[in-house]
């Protein structure tokens, strides 16, 4: 059951990785997007993911314009709960 659980959130996280916002912070790329409300999240919310090489952050409280900030501002965003 947690295989599937895994791959349906990969297969959901990659689909949305198509449409991202791309950021340059730390010196480092990051891909920004949004997932929706899934099924297998207890937290029954959509999340904002920052996601580079080696991290993913997953922000659950964020603006409906999240697309229009500042890269400054987006940057700060990510670490917020």
């Amino acid at each position: 059951m947690a295989e599937s659980r895994h791959s349906a959130f990969e297969h959901l996280r990659f689909a949305q990785r198509e449409g991202a916002r791309r950021l340059i912070a730390d010196g480092m790329a990051w891909l920004v997007f949004e997932l929706p409300v899934s099924a297998y999240d207890r937290r029954a919310g959509p999340s904002l993911v920052f996601e580079s090489d080696d991290t993913m952050r997953r922000v659950r409280t964020f603006p409906p314009n999240w697309r229009e900030l500042s890269d400054a501002d987006l940057w700060a965003l990510s670490w917020t709960r």
